[in-house]
């Protein structure tokens, strides 16, 4: 059984894609840069700003697996 790479990369693509996880990870790189430009650019709201960056990317996925069979989900 052969693995095809192009097949691989457009499943993760078509995952990375999806709605439910672009809008959190937008908006969370957003406030991230937020954060991080108001509090003097100092390296602790450079971690901060990072830790609120992965967090968006943890939400979009919950949100993802999470809403998959409702009828009214986003």
């Amino acid at each position: 059984m052969a693995i095809d790479l192009f097949d691989l990369a457009g499943s993760w693509l078509d995952l990375l894609l999806v709605r439910r996880i672009i809008i959190p990870t937008a908006v969370g790189i957003v406030v991230a840069l937020g954060v991080y430009y108001l509090t003097g650019q100092t390296p602790a709201s450079a971690a901060v700003a990072f830790g609120i960056g992965l967090l968006s990317v943890c939400v979009g996925v919950i949100w993802h697996i999470a809403g998959g069979s409702k009828p009214g989900a986003a």
